[in-house]
Protein backbone atom coordinates (compact mmCIF):
# COMPACT_ATOMS: atom_id res chain seq x y z
CA UNK A 1 0.00 0.00 0.00
CA UNK A 2 1.39 3.39 -0.98
CA UNK A 3 2.04 5.42 2.15
CA UNK A 4 0.22 8.74 2.27
CA UNK A 5 0.77 11.00 5.28
CA UNK A 6 -1.30 14.04 6.19
CA UNK A 7 0.08 16.59 8.63
CA UNK A 8 -1.67 18.66 11.27
CA UNK A 9 -1.23 20.16 14.71
CA UNK A 10 -1.16 17.63 17.53
CA UNK A 11 -3.56 18.98 20.13
CA UNK A 12 -4.13 15.89 22.33
CA UNK A 13 -1.43 13.23 22.76
CA UNK A 14 -1.92 9.57 21.97
CA UNK A 15 -1.91 7.19 19.02
CA UNK A 16 -4.91 5.35 17.57
CA UNK A 17 -5.95 3.42 14.46
CA UNK A 18 -9.33 2.39 13.15
CA UNK A 19 -12.23 2.97 10.82
CA UNK A 20 -13.18 6.57 10.07
CA UNK A 21 -16.52 8.30 10.50
CA UNK A 22 -17.20 11.75 9.09
CA UNK A 23 -19.18 14.14 11.27
CA UNK A 24 -21.31 16.42 9.13
CA UNK A 25 -22.30 19.74 10.65
CA UNK A 26 -25.94 20.75 10.71
CA UNK A 27 -27.00 22.70 7.62
CA UNK A 28 -30.16 24.73 8.00
CA UNK A 29 -32.69 24.80 5.18
CA UNK A 30 -32.65 28.56 4.70
CA UNK A 31 -33.42 30.74 1.72
CA UNK A 32 -32.53 34.38 2.24
CA UNK A 33 -35.23 36.32 0.45
CA UNK A 34 -36.59 39.85 0.51
CA UNK A 35 -40.18 38.90 1.13
CA UNK A 36 -43.04 41.16 1.99
CA UNK A 37 -45.26 38.50 3.60
CA UNK A 38 -42.98 37.65 6.54
CA UNK A 39 -44.65 38.14 9.93
CA UNK A 40 -42.25 39.97 12.25
CA UNK A 41 -44.19 38.81 15.30
CA UNK A 42 -44.04 35.15 14.25
CA UNK A 43 -40.31 35.29 13.51
CA UNK A 44 -39.58 37.03 16.81
CA UNK A 45 -41.58 34.34 18.62
CA UNK A 46 -39.74 31.54 16.75
CA UNK A 47 -36.40 33.10 17.66
CA UNK A 48 -37.35 33.44 21.32
CA UNK A 49 -38.48 29.82 21.47
CA UNK A 50 -35.19 28.67 19.91
CA UNK A 51 -33.26 30.70 22.48
CA UNK A 52 -35.17 29.05 25.32
CA UNK A 53 -34.59 25.53 23.96
CA UNK A 54 -30.91 26.23 23.29
CA UNK A 55 -30.41 27.58 26.79
CA UNK A 56 -32.02 24.45 28.22
CA UNK A 57 -29.66 22.25 26.19
CA UNK A 58 -26.61 24.26 27.21
CA UNK A 59 -27.66 24.04 30.86
CA UNK A 60 -27.87 20.25 30.49
CA UNK A 61 -24.41 20.10 28.88
CA UNK A 62 -23.00 22.40 31.56
CA UNK A 63 -24.36 20.14 34.30
CA UNK A 64 -23.03 17.01 32.55
CA UNK A 65 -19.51 18.38 32.20
CA UNK A 66 -19.56 19.78 35.73
CA UNK A 67 -20.45 16.32 37.01
CA UNK A 68 -17.82 14.58 34.88
CA UNK A 69 -14.98 17.11 34.90
CA UNK A 70 -15.71 19.87 37.38
CA UNK A 71 -16.62 23.53 37.22
CA UNK A 72 -13.69 24.80 35.15
CA UNK A 73 -14.57 22.93 31.95
CA UNK A 74 -18.29 23.41 32.55
CA UNK A 75 -17.70 27.15 32.18
CA UNK A 76 -17.31 26.55 28.43
CA UNK A 77 -21.06 26.03 28.21
CA UNK A 78 -21.74 28.77 30.74
CA UNK A 79 -19.97 31.15 28.34
CA UNK A 80 -22.11 29.84 25.48
CA UNK A 81 -25.22 30.66 27.49
CA UNK A 82 -23.99 34.22 27.89
CA UNK A 83 -24.06 34.58 24.11
CA UNK A 84 -27.81 34.04 24.23
CA UNK A 85 -28.21 37.21 26.29
CA UNK A 86 -25.60 39.24 24.41
CA UNK A 87 -27.17 42.33 22.79
CA UNK A 88 -24.57 42.13 20.03
CA UNK A 89 -25.78 38.62 19.09
CA UNK A 90 -29.43 37.80 19.85
CA UNK A 91 -30.27 41.46 20.38
CA UNK A 92 -28.86 42.40 16.98
CA UNK A 93 -30.72 39.52 15.31
CA UNK A 94 -33.97 40.75 16.87
CA UNK A 95 -33.34 44.25 15.55
CA UNK A 96 -32.87 42.92 12.04
CA UNK A 97 -36.06 40.92 12.30
CA UNK A 98 -37.98 43.99 13.31
CA UNK A 99 -37.02 45.64 10.04
CA UNK A 100 -38.91 42.92 8.22
CA UNK A 101 -38.08 40.84 5.09
CA UNK A 102 -35.95 38.29 7.00
CA UNK A 103 -36.76 35.01 8.69
CA UNK A 104 -35.12 34.16 12.04
CA UNK A 105 -32.59 31.75 10.49
CA UNK A 106 -31.32 34.40 8.09
CA UNK A 107 -31.04 37.07 10.78
CA UNK A 108 -29.03 34.75 13.01
CA UNK A 109 -26.73 33.66 10.20
CA UNK A 110 -26.03 37.25 9.20
CA UNK A 111 -25.13 38.33 12.75
CA UNK A 112 -23.14 35.19 13.55
CA UNK A 113 -21.31 35.38 10.22
CA UNK A 114 -20.15 38.92 10.97
CA UNK A 115 -19.01 37.91 14.47
CA UNK A 116 -17.10 34.89 13.14
CA UNK A 117 -15.42 37.00 10.45
CA UNK A 118 -14.37 39.58 13.05
CA UNK A 119 -12.97 36.98 15.47
CA UNK A 120 -11.02 35.19 12.74
CA UNK A 121 -9.47 38.48 11.64
CA UNK A 122 -7.80 38.95 15.02
CA UNK A 123 -4.17 37.93 15.49
CA UNK A 124 -4.65 36.23 18.86
CA UNK A 125 -5.27 32.47 18.31
CA UNK A 126 -7.42 32.39 21.44
CA UNK A 127 -9.94 34.80 19.94
CA UNK A 128 -9.76 33.09 16.55
CA UNK A 129 -10.82 29.85 18.24
CA UNK A 130 -13.82 31.58 19.85
CA UNK A 131 -15.36 31.79 16.38
CA UNK A 132 -16.14 28.08 16.74
CA UNK A 133 -18.04 28.84 19.94
CA UNK A 134 -20.23 31.31 18.07
CA UNK A 135 -20.85 28.72 15.37
CA UNK A 136 -21.66 26.10 17.99
CA UNK A 137 -24.40 28.27 19.51
CA UNK A 138 -25.63 29.24 16.03
CA UNK A 139 -25.92 25.58 15.01
CA UNK A 140 -27.99 24.75 18.08
CA UNK A 141 -30.26 27.75 17.50
CA UNK A 142 -30.82 26.76 13.87
CA UNK A 143 -31.59 23.17 14.82
CA UNK A 144 -34.15 24.33 17.36
CA UNK A 145 -35.67 26.78 14.88
CA UNK A 146 -36.20 23.95 12.41
CA UNK A 147 -37.14 21.40 15.06
CA UNK A 148 -34.35 19.12 13.86
CA UNK A 149 -32.11 16.75 15.79
CA UNK A 150 -29.98 15.97 12.75
CA UNK A 151 -30.52 13.39 10.03
CA UNK A 152 -29.76 9.70 10.57
CA UNK A 153 -26.54 10.06 8.55
CA UNK A 154 -25.26 12.53 11.14
CA UNK A 155 -25.74 10.12 14.04
CA UNK A 156 -22.82 8.18 15.40
CA UNK A 157 -22.93 4.47 14.49
CA UNK A 158 -24.67 2.31 17.05
CA UNK A 159 -21.64 0.10 17.66
CA UNK A 160 -17.92 -0.02 16.99
CA UNK A 161 -15.05 2.39 17.55
CA UNK A 162 -14.12 5.15 15.11
CA UNK A 163 -11.65 7.90 14.30
CA UNK A 164 -13.91 10.92 13.91
CA UNK A 165 -13.23 13.32 11.01
CA UNK A 166 -14.83 16.78 11.07
CA UNK A 167 -14.40 20.11 9.29
CA UNK A 168 -14.91 21.79 12.65
CA UNK A 169 -15.61 20.24 16.02
CA UNK A 170 -17.66 22.16 18.53
CA UNK A 171 -17.76 21.60 22.30
CA UNK A 172 -21.38 20.42 22.11
CA UNK A 173 -20.51 17.85 19.44
CA UNK A 174 -17.50 16.66 21.44
CA UNK A 175 -19.59 16.07 24.55
CA UNK A 176 -22.48 14.45 22.65
CA UNK A 177 -20.31 11.71 21.11
CA UNK A 178 -19.87 8.45 23.07
CA UNK A 179 -16.28 9.10 24.09
CA UNK A 180 -15.59 5.49 25.06
CA UNK A 181 -16.08 4.59 21.38
CA UNK A 182 -14.14 7.51 19.88
CA UNK A 183 -10.61 6.43 18.98
CA UNK A 184 -9.47 9.91 17.96
CA UNK A 185 -10.43 13.26 16.44
CA UNK A 186 -9.05 14.68 13.19
CA UNK A 187 -10.29 18.20 12.45
CA UNK A 188 -9.70 20.36 9.39
CA UNK A 189 -9.80 23.64 11.34
CA UNK A 190 -8.92 24.64 14.89
CA UNK A 191 -5.94 24.64 17.20
CA UNK A 192 -4.68 23.84 20.69
CA UNK A 193 -6.72 26.54 22.40
CA UNK A 194 -10.05 25.41 20.95
CA UNK A 195 -12.52 24.18 23.54
CA UNK A 196 -12.93 20.93 21.63
CA UNK A 197 -9.14 20.36 21.88
CA UNK A 198 -9.24 21.07 25.61
CA UNK A 199 -12.07 18.57 26.03
CA UNK A 200 -10.20 15.96 23.97
CA UNK A 201 -7.14 16.32 26.21
CA UNK A 202 -9.27 16.09 29.33
CA UNK A 203 -10.91 12.88 28.16
CA UNK A 204 -7.60 11.48 26.92
CA UNK A 205 -8.66 11.18 23.29
CA UNK A 206 -5.89 11.68 20.67
CA UNK A 207 -6.64 14.64 18.42
CA UNK A 208 -5.21 16.54 15.44
CA UNK A 209 -6.34 19.93 14.18
CA UNK A 210 -5.52 22.14 11.23
CA UNK A 211 -5.37 19.21 8.75
CA UNK A 212 -6.27 21.39 5.76
CA UNK A 213 -3.86 20.17 3.09
CA UNK A 214 -5.38 17.19 1.29
CA UNK A 215 -8.53 17.23 3.41
CA UNK A 216 -10.91 16.12 0.66
CA UNK A 217 -8.71 13.11 -0.05
CA UNK A 218 -8.44 12.28 3.63
CA UNK A 219 -12.24 12.25 3.99
CA UNK A 220 -12.37 9.35 1.53
CA UNK A 221 -10.09 7.10 3.62
CA UNK A 222 -11.91 4.29 5.40
CA UNK A 223 -9.10 3.15 7.72
CA UNK A 224 -6.42 5.42 9.24
CA UNK A 225 -3.73 5.56 11.90
CA UNK A 226 -3.00 8.82 13.75
CA UNK A 227 -0.65 10.34 16.32
CA UNK A 228 -2.03 13.24 18.36
CA UNK A 229 1.36 14.24 19.70
CA UNK A 230 3.52 14.19 16.58
CA UNK A 231 0.66 15.51 14.43
CA UNK A 232 0.28 13.00 11.57
CA UNK A 233 -2.35 10.72 10.09
CA UNK A 234 -1.91 8.00 7.45
CA UNK A 235 -3.71 5.11 5.81
CA UNK A 236 -3.81 1.90 7.79
CA UNK A 237 -4.68 -1.69 6.88
CA UNK A 238 -8.36 -2.57 6.98
CA UNK A 239 -9.41 -4.10 10.27
CA UNK A 240 -6.56 -2.55 12.31
CA UNK A 241 -8.09 -0.99 15.41
CA UNK A 242 -6.03 0.30 18.33
CA UNK A 243 -6.84 2.88 20.95
CA UNK A 244 -4.68 5.05 23.15
CA UNK A 245 -6.08 3.14 26.11
CA UNK A 246 -4.09 0.03 25.17
CA UNK A 247 -0.85 1.88 25.76
CA UNK A 248 -1.81 2.56 29.37
CA UNK A 249 -1.78 -1.11 30.27
CA UNK A 250 1.78 -1.41 29.00
CA UNK A 251 2.82 1.65 31.02
CA UNK A 252 2.19 -0.06 34.35
CA UNK A 253 5.50 -1.84 33.87
CA UNK A 254 7.20 1.58 33.83
CA UNK A 255 6.34 2.48 37.42
CA UNK A 256 9.78 1.52 38.77
CA UNK A 257 11.73 2.94 35.84
CA UNK A 258 13.85 6.08 35.57
CA UNK A 259 12.71 9.14 37.47
CA UNK A 260 9.37 7.46 38.25
CA UNK A 261 11.01 5.51 41.07
CA UNK A 262 9.53 6.76 44.32
CA UNK A 263 7.12 9.15 42.62
CA UNK A 264 3.32 9.08 42.56
CA UNK A 265 1.36 10.20 39.50
CA UNK A 266 -2.17 11.04 40.61
CA UNK A 267 -5.23 12.64 39.04
CA UNK A 268 -7.13 15.86 39.65
CA UNK A 269 -10.87 15.26 39.89
CA UNK A 270 -13.95 17.40 40.34
CA UNK A 271 -16.56 14.77 41.16
CA UNK A 272 -17.20 11.01 41.34
CA UNK A 273 -17.97 11.23 37.62
CA UNK A 274 -14.22 11.50 36.99
CA UNK A 275 -13.51 8.03 38.36
CA UNK A 276 -13.78 6.37 34.95
CA UNK A 277 -10.89 8.54 33.71
CA UNK A 278 -8.88 7.93 36.90
CA UNK A 279 -9.14 4.20 36.26
CA UNK A 280 -8.68 4.41 32.50
CA UNK A 281 -5.38 6.29 32.81
CA UNK A 282 -4.09 4.23 35.75
CA UNK A 283 -3.78 7.14 38.16
CA UNK A 284 -2.19 6.32 41.50
CA UNK A 285 -4.96 7.89 43.50
CA UNK A 286 -6.29 11.45 43.57
CA UNK A 287 -3.92 14.30 44.34
CA UNK A 288 -6.59 16.99 44.16
CA UNK A 289 -10.29 16.41 44.78
CA UNK A 290 -11.97 19.73 44.05
CA UNK A 291 -15.06 19.85 46.24
CA UNK A 292 -16.58 23.01 44.75
CA UNK A 293 -18.93 21.15 42.39
CA UNK A 294 -21.15 20.25 45.36
CA UNK A 295 -21.63 23.91 46.22
CA UNK A 296 -22.33 25.35 42.77
CA UNK A 297 -26.10 24.82 42.80
CA UNK A 298 -28.92 26.91 44.14
CA UNK A 299 -28.90 24.90 47.41
CA UNK A 300 -26.00 24.02 49.70
CA UNK A 301 -25.28 20.30 50.07
CA UNK A 302 -26.15 18.49 53.27
CA UNK A 303 -23.47 16.67 55.24
CA UNK A 304 -24.76 13.29 54.06
CA UNK A 305 -24.54 14.34 50.39
CA UNK A 306 -20.98 15.53 50.82
CA UNK A 307 -19.95 12.40 52.71
CA UNK A 308 -21.38 10.15 50.00
CA UNK A 309 -19.53 12.02 47.22
CA UNK A 310 -16.20 11.86 49.06
CA UNK A 311 -16.70 8.25 50.10
CA UNK A 312 -17.34 7.14 46.52
CA UNK A 313 -13.99 8.48 45.33
CA UNK A 314 -12.03 7.31 48.37
CA UNK A 315 -13.39 3.76 48.10
CA UNK A 316 -12.71 3.56 44.36
CA UNK A 317 -9.12 4.81 44.71
CA UNK A 318 -8.10 2.67 47.68
CA UNK A 319 -5.45 1.54 48.46
CA UNK A 320 -4.13 4.74 46.88
CA UNK A 321 -4.51 8.06 48.66
CA UNK A 322 -7.31 10.55 47.97
CA UNK A 323 -6.40 14.16 48.79
CA UNK A 324 -9.48 16.32 49.40
CA UNK A 325 -9.18 20.10 49.14
CA UNK A 326 -11.59 21.97 51.36
CA UNK A 327 -13.97 24.42 49.73
CA UNK A 328 -12.19 26.84 47.38
CA UNK A 329 -14.97 29.22 46.40
CA UNK A 330 -14.22 32.77 45.29
CA UNK A 331 -11.99 34.29 42.65
CA UNK A 332 -13.17 32.66 39.40
CA UNK A 333 -15.58 30.24 41.14
CA UNK A 334 -19.11 31.29 42.09
CA UNK A 335 -21.65 29.68 44.42
CA UNK A 336 -25.11 31.28 44.17
CA UNK A 337 -26.35 29.61 47.37
CA UNK A 338 -23.67 31.35 49.43
CA UNK A 339 -24.86 34.78 48.26
CA UNK A 340 -21.34 36.19 48.26
CA UNK A 341 -21.00 39.94 47.71
CA UNK A 342 -19.22 41.23 44.62
CA UNK A 343 -15.59 42.13 45.24
CA UNK A 344 -13.43 44.54 43.29
CA UNK A 345 -10.53 42.08 43.29
CA UNK A 346 -11.91 38.61 44.07
CA UNK A 347 -8.59 36.78 43.59
CA UNK A 348 -7.23 38.80 46.51
CA UNK A 349 -10.49 38.77 48.44
CA UNK A 350 -12.56 36.50 50.66
CA UNK A 351 -11.99 33.17 48.94
CA UNK A 352 -11.09 29.58 49.87
CA UNK A 353 -9.97 29.24 53.51
CA UNK A 354 -10.59 32.93 54.13
CA UNK A 355 -14.24 32.31 53.36
CA UNK A 356 -14.66 29.05 55.28
CA UNK A 357 -13.01 30.46 58.41
CA UNK A 358 -15.66 33.19 58.28
CA UNK A 359 -18.41 30.57 57.88
CA UNK A 360 -17.51 28.11 60.68
CA UNK A 361 -20.75 26.09 60.46
CA UNK A 362 -20.25 25.57 56.72
CA UNK A 363 -16.61 24.65 57.28
CA UNK A 364 -17.22 22.21 60.14
CA UNK A 365 -19.98 20.50 58.18
CA UNK A 366 -17.58 19.79 55.32
CA UNK A 367 -14.86 18.64 57.69
CA UNK A 368 -17.28 16.27 59.44
CA UNK A 369 -18.20 14.78 56.06
CA UNK A 370 -14.50 14.28 55.26
CA UNK A 371 -13.79 12.62 58.64
CA UNK A 372 -16.68 10.21 58.09
CA UNK A 373 -15.72 9.43 54.50
CA UNK A 374 -12.11 8.80 55.54
CA UNK A 375 -13.21 5.58 57.20
CA UNK A 376 -13.55 4.15 53.65
CA UNK A 377 -9.87 4.30 52.73
CA UNK A 378 -6.62 6.33 52.72
CA UNK A 379 -7.55 10.01 52.87
CA UNK A 380 -5.85 13.37 53.24
CA UNK A 381 -7.31 16.83 53.67
CA UNK A 382 -5.62 20.02 52.56
CA UNK A 383 -6.43 23.67 53.16
CA UNK A 384 -6.22 26.13 50.24
CA UNK A 385 -5.10 29.76 50.13
CA UNK A 386 -3.09 29.91 53.36
CA UNK A 387 -1.01 33.06 53.81
CA UNK A 388 -0.33 33.12 57.56
CA UNK A 389 0.45 30.68 60.34
CA UNK A 390 -2.61 31.88 62.24
CA UNK A 391 -4.88 30.68 59.41
CA UNK A 392 -3.35 27.22 59.54
CA UNK A 393 -3.79 27.05 63.32
CA UNK A 394 -7.45 28.06 63.01
CA UNK A 395 -8.08 25.47 60.30
CA UNK A 396 -6.46 22.68 62.32
CA UNK A 397 -8.55 23.62 65.34
CA UNK A 398 -11.71 23.44 63.21
CA UNK A 399 -10.56 20.01 62.04
CA UNK A 400 -10.10 18.85 65.65
CA UNK A 401 -13.50 20.17 66.73
CA UNK A 402 -15.27 18.55 63.78
CA UNK A 403 -13.68 15.18 64.60
CA UNK A 404 -15.02 15.39 68.13
CA UNK A 405 -18.47 16.20 66.75
CA UNK A 406 -18.42 13.13 64.49
CA UNK A 407 -17.42 10.87 67.39
CA UNK A 408 -20.09 12.37 69.64
CA UNK A 409 -22.67 11.70 66.93
CA UNK A 410 -21.69 8.02 66.96
CA UNK A 411 -20.11 7.80 63.50
CA UNK A 412 -16.80 6.05 62.80
CA UNK A 413 -13.91 8.30 61.81
CA UNK A 414 -10.94 7.50 59.63
CA UNK A 415 -7.35 8.66 59.75
CA UNK A 416 -6.37 11.82 57.93
CA UNK A 417 -3.12 13.19 56.65
CA UNK A 418 -3.30 16.96 57.08
CA UNK A 419 -1.71 19.22 54.51
CA UNK A 420 -1.82 22.69 53.04
CA UNK A 421 -1.62 24.16 49.59
CA UNK A 422 1.29 26.42 48.77
CA UNK A 423 -0.19 29.08 46.49
CA UNK A 424 0.76 32.37 48.13
CA UNK A 425 4.38 33.62 48.13
CA UNK A 426 4.33 34.24 51.89
CA UNK A 427 3.56 30.56 52.51
CA UNK A 428 6.30 29.48 50.12
CA UNK A 429 8.78 31.81 51.78
CA UNK A 430 7.89 30.44 55.25
CA UNK A 431 7.77 26.81 54.13
CA UNK A 432 10.26 25.71 56.81
CA UNK A 433 7.94 26.95 59.56
CA UNK A 434 4.77 25.58 57.97
CA UNK A 435 6.42 22.19 57.43
CA UNK A 436 6.53 21.65 61.18
CA UNK A 437 2.72 21.83 61.33
CA UNK A 438 1.55 19.60 58.44
CA UNK A 439 2.03 16.16 56.94
CA UNK A 440 2.51 17.38 53.37
CA UNK A 441 2.58 20.34 50.99
CA UNK A 442 0.69 20.54 47.71
CA UNK A 443 1.86 23.32 45.42
CA UNK A 444 -0.94 24.96 43.44
CA UNK A 445 1.05 26.32 40.52
CA UNK A 446 -1.88 28.18 38.91
CA UNK A 447 -2.30 30.62 41.78
CA UNK A 448 1.35 30.60 42.79
CA UNK A 449 2.25 31.74 39.28
CA UNK A 450 -0.31 34.55 39.19
CA UNK A 451 0.63 35.81 42.66
CA UNK A 452 4.37 35.55 42.07
CA UNK A 453 4.20 37.40 38.75
CA UNK A 454 1.25 39.71 39.59
CA UNK A 455 -0.63 38.40 36.53
CA UNK A 456 -4.37 37.77 36.44
CA UNK A 457 -4.56 34.31 34.89
CA UNK A 458 -8.06 35.09 33.59
CA UNK A 459 -6.84 38.13 31.62
CA UNK A 460 -6.08 37.07 28.05
CA UNK A 461 -4.25 40.34 27.38
CA UNK A 462 -1.61 39.22 29.87
CA UNK A 463 -1.36 35.60 28.79
CA UNK A 464 2.22 36.07 27.59
CA UNK A 465 3.23 37.10 31.12
CA UNK A 466 1.58 34.12 32.80
CA UNK A 467 4.59 31.78 32.85
CA UNK A 468 4.53 28.72 35.14
CA UNK A 469 8.08 27.95 33.99
CA UNK A 470 9.38 31.38 35.03
CA UNK A 471 12.66 31.03 37.00
CA UNK A 472 11.15 32.83 40.01
CA UNK A 473 8.20 30.43 40.16
CA UNK A 474 10.40 27.34 39.79
CA UNK A 475 12.83 28.73 42.35
CA UNK A 476 10.01 29.07 44.87
CA UNK A 477 8.85 25.50 44.12
CA UNK A 478 12.40 24.25 44.74
CA UNK A 479 12.48 26.17 48.02
CA UNK A 480 9.23 24.58 49.20
CA UNK A 481 10.28 21.05 48.24
CA UNK A 482 13.61 21.41 50.01
CA UNK A 483 11.84 22.65 53.15
CA UNK A 484 9.60 19.59 53.03
CA UNK A 485 12.55 17.23 52.65
CA UNK A 486 14.31 18.80 55.63
CA UNK A 487 11.17 18.34 57.74
CA UNK A 488 10.57 14.78 56.54
CA UNK A 489 7.24 15.51 54.80
CA UNK A 490 6.31 14.94 51.16
CA UNK A 491 5.54 17.65 48.61
CA UNK A 492 3.29 17.40 45.58
CA UNK A 493 2.34 19.63 42.65
CA UNK A 494 -1.33 19.80 41.68
CA UNK A 495 -1.64 22.81 39.37
CA UNK A 496 -1.59 22.79 35.57
CA UNK A 497 2.21 22.58 35.65
CA UNK A 498 1.90 19.18 37.30
CA UNK A 499 0.80 17.78 33.94
CA UNK A 500 3.54 19.50 31.93
CA UNK A 501 5.82 16.73 30.68
CA UNK A 502 8.63 19.20 30.02
CA UNK A 503 8.68 20.35 33.67
CA UNK A 504 8.31 16.85 35.13
CA UNK A 505 12.08 16.05 35.24
CA UNK A 506 12.74 19.31 37.10
CA UNK A 507 10.07 18.46 39.67
CA UNK A 508 11.59 15.01 40.16
CA UNK A 509 15.05 16.52 40.49
CA UNK A 510 14.01 18.92 43.30
CA UNK A 511 12.41 16.11 45.28
CA UNK A 512 8.71 16.44 44.44
CA UNK A 513 7.07 13.13 45.39
CA UNK A 514 3.65 13.49 43.74
CA UNK A 515 2.44 15.05 40.50
CA UNK A 516 -1.33 15.38 40.19
CA UNK A 517 -2.88 16.37 36.87
CA UNK A 518 -5.78 16.03 34.48
CA UNK A 519 -6.07 12.29 33.90
CA UNK A 520 -5.47 12.62 30.16
CA UNK A 521 -1.97 14.03 30.82
CA UNK A 522 -0.78 11.00 32.80
CA UNK A 523 0.47 8.80 29.90
CA UNK A 524 2.85 11.39 28.48
CA UNK A 525 4.26 12.44 31.86
CA UNK A 526 4.63 8.79 32.85
CA UNK A 527 6.61 7.97 29.69
CA UNK A 528 8.88 11.00 30.01
CA UNK A 529 9.82 10.24 33.61
CA UNK A 530 10.20 6.49 33.10
CA UNK A 531 12.51 6.94 30.13
CA UNK A 532 14.83 9.45 31.80
CA UNK A 533 17.63 8.35 34.12
CA UNK A 534 19.49 11.07 36.04
CA UNK A 535 22.18 10.52 38.66
CA UNK A 536 22.20 12.60 41.84
CA UNK A 537 24.81 14.86 40.26
CA UNK A 538 22.78 15.26 37.09
CA UNK A 539 19.69 16.16 39.11
CA UNK A 540 21.63 18.82 40.95
CA UNK A 541 23.02 20.08 37.65
CA UNK A 542 19.51 20.30 36.17
CA UNK A 543 18.17 22.26 39.15
CA UNK A 544 21.16 24.61 39.17
CA UNK A 545 20.87 25.21 35.42
CA UNK A 546 17.15 26.03 35.65
CA UNK A 547 17.54 28.35 38.64
CA UNK A 548 20.42 30.14 36.92
CA UNK A 549 18.12 31.16 34.06
CA UNK A 550 16.84 34.70 33.69
CA UNK A 551 13.84 34.04 31.44
CA UNK A 552 11.17 31.41 30.88
CA UNK A 553 12.50 30.78 27.37
CA UNK A 554 15.95 30.01 28.80
CA UNK A 555 14.29 27.55 31.20
CA UNK A 556 12.56 25.86 28.28
CA UNK A 557 15.88 25.45 26.45
CA UNK A 558 17.51 23.88 29.52
CA UNK A 559 14.61 21.47 30.07
CA UNK A 560 14.57 20.40 26.43
CA UNK A 561 18.30 19.72 26.55
CA UNK A 562 17.96 17.46 29.59
CA UNK A 563 14.84 15.74 28.22
CA UNK A 564 16.74 14.80 25.07
CA UNK A 565 18.83 12.42 27.18
CA UNK A 566 15.86 10.04 27.43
Amino acid sequence: MEERIWRGLGVSAGRAAGKTWYLRGFEADVQVENRQDISVEEEMARLQQAVVLTEQNLTRLEAQVKEEQGEELAQIFGAHKLLLSDPAFIGEAQQRLQKGHLIAESALQEVAGEAVQMLRSLEDPYFQERAVDVQDVLGQLLQNLQDSQGSSSDLFPEDGQYVVLADELTPAQTIALPKERVLGFVVRKGGKTSHAAILARTYGIPALAGVADGWEELKLQLWVEMDGEEGWIRRSPEGQTTSAARDFLEEESLLDSGLLKGMVLAANVGSPGDLALVQKFKAQGVGLYRTEFLFMGEKLPAEEEQMAAYQQVISACAPHLTVIRTLDIGGDKKAPALQLPEEKNPFLGVRALRLTLRRPELFRQQLRAIWRAAASGPTAVMFPMIATMEELFQAKEMLRVSRDEVIQAGYPVGELQVGMMIEIPSAAWMADKFAAEVDFFSIGTNDLTQYMLAVDRENNDLSDLYQPNHPAVLGMIARVSEAGLRAGIWTGVCGEAGGDALLAPFFAAVGIKELSMAAGSLPKVRRVLANLELSTEEKRSLVDAVLACATASEVKDVLQRFSSKS
